[in-house]
C-alpha cells in the first residue's frame, strides 16, 4: 500500500448555506501494525522497551503532544488559509454563488478558529463576537473545556481527538453552532447535554420547529475499543442521571468480551443516542473516500471512519498498542459562514 500523502489533510463532511465542517487528518499514513491478526487488547505492560518513535505524520494540530510547538502553530495557520481556500474555490458553484459574500463581493473569510485545552469535562464555553474579552481570551490562552458554542458569523470551533467522538452540531432556529469533545468521561458527565442547555439560552432553539443536525468525525469503534467494566457502569450511570433507559442503552452500546471484567463498547453509538435523547438529528457526512476505506469499522455507525482502523487518522489505542512515545491530534471543525 502506498504511503504518498493525502492530496489535503482535510476532509469536507458538509457544506451548506449557513456550515461548513471539516475533518483533518495526519497528511499522510500512519504506522500500523504489520501483523494483521495484531492484538488490539495488548496493554505493553510486561516491561518490554517501548517504541522511541512518535506518530505526528505531517499535520499535527495538538500542542500538548510533545511535537515541535513551531510545527503545530504552523499548521494551524495552514488550516485557516486551507479553510479560506475551500470557501474561495466554490464561491461559483450554483448552490453556493452569493450567500458568503460581504457587500462589496468578497467572500466572507473564516476570521479565527479557537481552539480548547481539553480536560475531559462536561464544561462549556461560548464564544460571541460582542464578547471582545472572551475573544481575547480564547485567541492567546484556550480555556479549559470540552465544548465551544457560538451564535457569531465567521468562526470556526475546533475540537481535537485522537480515539474520543468528535461532534458538530448546527441549529438552524436560533443559527448556533457547537463543537464538543466527547470522551468517555465526557460523555458519562453529560458534555452533550450541558452543550444542549447552553445552545437554549438564546431564544430559538427549544420553540423553533427545526430539528438540530449533529455530524460525528473520526473515532474508535466498539471493535477497537475494550474497557473496563467499572467505565461501562459510569457510563450507564450518567444516561441514567439523563433519562435514559439504563437496560435499553447497554443492549446497545456493550459488546461481550471473553474476559468478564472487560467489553467492546461503541462510543460513537452512545454518543449518537444521547444526541437522538435530545431530540438531535445525526446527519451521515458526505465526505470522498478515505484510501484505507477496508480497515474502517464503522459499518452501520454514523462516524466517519474509525481512527484506530484507518491510519490516515491520528489514534492513541494504536499508539498504545505500537508502544509509540506520542501521536498527533486531528480536529472537526464548524465554522458559521452567516
Amino acid at each position: 500500500m502506498s504511503n504518498s500523502p493525502k492530496a489535503q489533510p482535510y476532509q469536507v463532511l458538509a457544506h451548506t448555506d449557513n456550515v461548513l465542517i471539516v475533518q483533518t487528518n495526519a497528511g499522510t499514513l500512519l504506522t500500523t501494525p504489520a501483523d494483521s491478526t495484531f492484538d488490539k487488547t495488548a496493554d505493553n505492560t510486561t516491561g518490554e522497551e517501548p517504541n522511541q518513535s512518535n506518530s505526528f505524520g505531517q499535520f499535527n494540530l495538538g500542542l500538548h503532544v510533545n511535537d515541535d510547538s513551531t510545527q503545530v502553530l504552523h499548521n494551524r495557520a495552514v488550516l485557516l488559509q486551507l479553510l479560506n481556500e475551500y470557501l474561495i474555490t466554490h464561491e461559483s458553484e450554483p448552490e453556493h454563488t452569493h450567500e458568503h459574500q460581504h457587500e462589496n463581493g468578497k467572500v466572507a473569510a473564516v476570521e479565527a478558529i479557537y481552539w480548547l485545552n481539553q480536560i475531559h469535562s462536561n464544561q462549556v464555553i461560548r464564544v460571541d463576537a460582542n464578547d471582545q474579552k472572551a475573544l481575547h481570551k480564547l485567541s492567546l490562552t484556550p480555556p479549559s473545556a470540552d465544548a465551544l458554542v457560538t451564535v457569531a458569523p465567521h468562526q470556526a470551533l475546533a475540537v481535537m481527538t485522537a480515539d474520543c467522538v468528535p461532534i458538530v452540531v448546527y441549529d438552524p432556529n436560533s443559527q448556533q453552532v457547537a463543537a464538543i469533545h466527547a470522551g468517555w468521561q465526557g460523555l458519562a458527565n453529560g458534555v452533550i447535554f450541558e452543550t444542549y442547555h447552553e445552545l437554549n439560552k438564546i431564544k430559538g432553539t427549544v420553540t423553533g420547529d427545526k430539528p438540530l443536525q449533529a455530524w460525528i468525525g473520526a473515532c474508535i469503534s466498539q471493535s477497537c475499543y475494550e474497557v473496563s467494566n467499572d467505565v461501562v457502569n459510569k457510563l450507564l450511570l450518567g444516561c441514567e442521571n439523563a433519562g435514559m433507559n439504563r437496560q435499553d442503552i447497554e443492549q446497545q452500546i456493550v459488546g461481550k468480551h471473553e474476559d468478564s471484567n472487560k467489553a467492546w463498547l461503541d462510543l460513537p453509538k452512545l454518543a449518537q443516542l444521547q444526541l437522538n435523547q435530545l431530540g438531535i438529528e445525526v446527519v451521515a457526512p458526505h465526505a470522498e473516500s478515505s484510501p484505507l476505506d477496508a480497515l474502517s469499522e464503522t459499518k452501520g455507525s454514523l462516524a466517519l471512519a474509525c481512527s484506530y482502523g484507518d491510519n490516515s487518522y491520528y489514534s492513541y489505542r494504536r499508539k498504545t498498542h505500537l508502544a509509540e512515545k506520542n501521536t498527533g491530534r486531528m480536529a472537526l471543525l464548524i465554522v458559521k459562514l452567516n
